[in-house]
């Protein structure tokens, strides 16, 4: 077995193989942030396995954040090293980290652990790995009712934006206008109404939330095109200004949040779980979109609110003073999504090259900074993976 000093490292990831305290053990000391740049790294240790010992020991305490692509790389490596007859322990992780092992399935692999991890609901998650998973979400709808497929290759296409805030809607109409003159084809943009299902809205293009977006891949067959570059979707947890109690100090809280098919949902229980409340015990209300939540907890109709991040950062100033920010999230896992239907594959490539070159036009620049996007990037297949497999457990649970 190793018995020298490993050092695997990518420009922002390496992977230091330290001295163990028993002989049957190898520990390495994680440090920097495990990304789509760590792939390398991963690559070379999962080649390894064999020179490893039995039981491999991964310290995360200089580890900054994992993303999405992260986690996907990770279980990757450990399915490699499992199947080499090797026991993984991962210790010392930060909050955000150790919180995304448990919602996705991954906390049998953290230092100590004794029960099987719960999803938001307390149904226990099955453990499922990138090279077997899980089938998707079936619901016995007939797609055909979705397709176009009598209408003529020029039809108008119906496009539809999920805002992420609602200082965004002229920017989505221009960045419509942009779309049609870019790919000279009559593109419709819809507003769907607050707390509208997607799922069941007949649409060609659209971007949307990360669950809806996932339903409509699985269950319909939308291909994802590009996400943010820089930007995820986190939660933050709100209590009114004037309720002075700690969160934890709340007996059976009532919860308002916009819905219960969405990661905002999934999180904030997560964060109150890891506070040591639990979660499986609140009275939820869903209000059907934010606003209408926010009103619910400043009205005193509701003691903690869920709601996305950036919608509170977009808040006006007297609703923002009307509330206190208790927690919020850092995982850097789920993003909103630009998706089109499986019957635009003419076009689907083009569609595609228009969002990614988008930031580099100075009109599409302009447009960019009025839907509050930095530009686009093609979502990584790993991302995707683990956002599925999310949601696939949420929907099992």
């Amino acid at each position: 077995m190793v018995t020298k000093q490993v050092i695997k490292a990518s420009e922002t990831f390496e992977m230091r193989l330290v001295a163990s305290p028993e002989g049957n053990t190898s520990i390495f000391d994680c440090i920097g942030s495990i990304d789509v740049h760590a792939e390398s790294v991963m690559e070379e240790m999962g080649q390894a396995a064999h020179q490893l010992n039995d039981i491999i020991q991964l310290d995360f305490r200089n580890v900054e954040r994992v993303n999405s692509m992260g986690l996907s790389l990770l279980l990757k490596l450990f399915d490699i090293w499992e199947k080499a007859g090797k026991n993984i322990e991962v210790l010392n992780m930060n909050r955000m980290t150790g919180m995304l092992f448990k919602i996705t399935g991954l906390g049998r692999y953290i230092h100590g652990a004794v029960t099987r991890n719960k999803s938001s609901s307390g149904t226990p998650i099955e453990n499922t790995h990138l090279s077997e998973p899980a089938a998707p979400f079936e619901t016995g709808e007939n797609t055909e009712k979705y397709s176009p497929a009598n209408s003529p290759a020029n039809a108008t296409l119906k496009f539809i934006a999920n805002l992420q805030t609602g200082q965004q809607l002229s920017g989505w109409y221009m960045f419509n206008t942009y779309l049609q003159r870019k790919l000279e084809r009559a593109i419709h943009l819809e507003q769907p109404k607050l707390g509208e299902d997607l799922t069941h809205l007949s649409t060609d293009i659209l971007f949307s939330k990360p669950f809806d977006a996932c339903a409509l891949i699985q269950q319909r067959g939308f291909i994802p095109l590009a996400r943010p570059t820089s930007e995820v979707d986190e939660v933050v947890i709100l209590m009114r200004a004037d309720d002075n109690r700690d969160i934890t100090e709340l007996m059976n809280p009532k919860v308002v949040t916009a819905t219960q098919s969405s990661f905002v949902y999934i999180l904030g229980r997560s964060l109150c779980d890891d506070r040591e409340m639990d979660s499986e015990s609140f009275d939820y209300v869903f209000a059907g979109n934010e606003i209408k939540a926010l009103q619910m907890m400043i009205r005193k109709q509701a003691d903690v609110l869920f709601i996305l991040k950036k919608t509170y950062e977009g808040l006006s100033s007297f609703a923002r003073g009307s509330t206190r920010v208790v927690d919020e999230s850092e995982t850097n896992f789920a993003f909103h999504l630009f998706c089109a239907a499986p019957y635009l594959t003419d076009v689907t490539d083009s569609f595609q090259d228009v969002l990614l070159n988008m930031y580099d036009d100075e009109y599409g620049r302009q447009i960019l900074n009025d839907i509050e996007i930095d530009g686009w990037c093609e979502p990584e297949e790993g991302e995707l993976q683990m956002l599925k497999l999310l949601f696939n457990q949420y929907i099992k649970s």
